[in-house]
């Protein structure tokens, strides 16, 4: 008796090695012409076999019959069809992924709405053999790598948005802690879309690594600017806040004001055109206009800055801060000439 018809991976017509793992799958097909005829699958493999064009089943590394009982040796006739995808169980193949166009995302710390773009690469793993061959192998008899990773990699593109917002979202990160946190974004991303792709194209993703995140140069500087705004509101808040603690203390006001001056005069201003107050120090002979809170000439009745109305109703000495009466010469607090 000869040897019964084996049926092998290396019987492929595009004669890949064993050990190439960069090939997700090699066909063979051949017509059975012995009942005891065998399917072999190497250890570095997994099989999904066709039989008849319909029966169709997994097998893992060992030898098969191809014929799993009498009834199908009975049933069996010349002519009889075997179609072996074998498929590698370890891969070696990285896909380079990059955001084509930038997408959307709202800032959680300013609320302004910036464009993000992202890069990076990941591996891939055949996770579900039937489903993979539902959705890459089908008909194909070849595989063609630069063709399968054309076509996957736009496919996590076009997911990567909605992932990246999801995860950033929950973590509430401010666009400024994106590259800090990129090693946990890809984490959790690559968990997502891994479920995601093993349902629908039988594969897992490995190491998904972003290499690059981040936003445009015109937006960092519109969001810096908004964050910096925000904080000089803040202040302006606080010294506010402790302007209105001193209001019966007179003196103690206008010493803490003199010393706003000198810590952050633009913020000085900003204080005193809320208060409508004129300032301690000032111009030779005159004050501070508290719509402007630029100086103005002694006895001026309108601002030369802006034009607004000058208040009428005294002068603060700028040696006690105690008011006086429009017109006074000296002042009653401490009786240095005004």
């Amino acid at each position: 008796m000869g040897k019964p018809q084996i049926i092998k991976f290396e019987q492929n017509l595009c004669n890949a090695s064993v050990n190439d793992n960069s090939v997700l799958f090699v066909r063979v097909g051949d017509i059975v012409t012995d009942k005891k005829a065998q399917v072999e699958v190497p250890f570095t493999h997994t099989a999904y076999i066709i039989k008849g064009g319909s029966d169709a089943r997994i097998y893992d590394s060992g030898h098969y019959q191809v014929f799993d009982d009498r009834k199908e040796v009975k049933d069996w006739k010349k002519g009889f069809s075997v179609d072996v995808i074998y498929m590698p169980k370890d891969t070696d193949v990285v896909i380079l992924w990059g955001t084509p166009q930038r997408f959307q995302y709202r800032d959680a710390a300013s609320n302004k709405v910036v464009n993000v773009g992202a890069r990076g690469q990941f591996g891939v793993h055949i996770s579900n053999p039937e489903q993979f061959f539902r959705k890459v192998v089908g008909v194909r008899t070849e595989f063609d790598l630069e063709d399968f990773k054309k076509r996957f990699s736009a496919e996590v593109v076009n997911e990567f948005a909605d992932c990246f917002l999801k995860v950033v979202g929950e973590k509430k990160l401010t666009y400024d802690l994106f590259a800090a946190h990129k090693k946990d974004i890809a984490l959790e991303i690559g968990r997502i879309l891994s479920e995601k792709f093993t349902k629908t194209w039988g594969i897992s993703l490995n190491e998904f690594i972003i290499e690059y995140v981040g936003i445009t140069e015109q937006d960092s500087e519109a969001v810096e600017a908004f964050a910096a705004e925000e904080h000089r509101q803040r202040k302006i808040k606080e010294y506010l806040a402790e302007v209105e603690r001193l209001d019966d203390k007179n003196w103690e006001r206008e010493k803490y004001l003199r010393q706003l001056e000198l810590e952050d005069k633009q913020a000085y201003y900003d204080v005193l055109k809320i208060i409508g107050h004129a300032p301690a120090s000032g111009g030779v002979g005159g004050g501070f206009c508290p719509k402007c809170g630029k100086s103005c000439p002694s006895g001026a009745a309108f601002c030369p800055n802006c034009g607004g109305k000058i208040s009428a109703d005294g002068t603060v000495c700028r040696d006690c801060g105690r008011r006086n009466e429009a017109g006074a010469a000296f002042c009653v607090g401490c009786g240095k000439k005004l």
